[in-house]
């Protein structure tokens, strides 16, 4: 029994111990295959919420490729999401958790640029100057005046961001724009609140192919109840042994 006890133990451990080291997420080895481009295929970057998400790699393989993931915010007012890589002309986009385009950046503004980032790669977040954060009009066809938007996100939470080459945009039910994607390109763009639908449900164009990774900040894993609630029954059923062991 003793054996069994300490078998057990060092399961548990290491168990632990991945899930506390555990900062990046990568598309196969973690998602298991290509991440979905809706809600409801994105991959859901689970593990302990404790934990920072500093980074998510995957790969566009085909043309018309998109690639989402529901990843959890903890710091709204200083979350940043940039993309690095061989995909050197990317698009990030961010929804809330029903699927609402928030944010969109396709370049990445002269000022806010990252250890190894082409000027083709994307930006989201704060930091940036004034006059960069963009508006969507009524119908999110074309950007407001330069500093008509201000950076914010409704609070911590779920939150989808998807990652695709330029000219892969995101299109509403009706196949309307969710949020403006246009000139500037290196505007940060709001999706305007007065469009009655800015649910992202299809996906238009096409674009290249290759590696990238999303680097974040103010990021946190997915937490998985069900995952948690097994490990920890499985360390109380081992608290139970060693009592009555004694």
């Amino acid at each position: 029994m003793r054996r069994v006890h300490l078998w057990l133990s060092s399961v548990a451990f290491v168990v632990l111990a991945a899930v506390a080291s555990a900062q990046t997420w990568d598309e196969t080895a973690n998602g298991g295959g290509d991440a979905g481009d809706l809600p409801g295929t994105a991959q859901v970057v689970v593990g302990n919420p404790a934990n920072a998400l500093i980074a998510i790699t995957g790969r566009i393989d085909s043309s018309t490729d998109v690639d989402m993931y529901q990843i959890y915010i903890v710091d709204p007012d200083n979350f940043r999401a940039w993309t690095t890589g061989a995909l050197s002309d990317t698009q990030l986009w961010l929804f809330d958790a029903q699927g609402n385009a928030l944010w969109h950046n396709d370049d990445r503004p002269s000022d806010v640029v990252q250890p190894d980032q082409g000027s083709f790669h994307s930006y989201i977040g704060g930091g940036s100057a004034a006059t960069n954060y963009y508006l969507s009009n009524a119908t999110n066809t074309a950007a407001g005046a330069a500093g008509s938007a201000t950076w914010g996100l409704p609070g911590p939470g779920l939150y989808y961001i998807a990652v695709s080459a330029y000219n892969r945009d995101p299109r509403d039910a009706g196949g309307g724009n969710v949020v403006y994607s246009g000139s500037p390109f290196s505007g940060i763009h709001k999706s305007n609140p007065d469009d009655p639908d800015r649910v992202v449900a299809s996906w238009t164009g096409t674009g290249g192919t290759g590696d990238y990774t999303i680097h974040l900040q103010g990021a946190a894993f997915v937490p998985e109840p069900a995952s948690v609630l097994a490990l920890g029954a499985g360390l109380a059923g081992l608290v139970g042994l060693r009592r009555r062991k004694k």
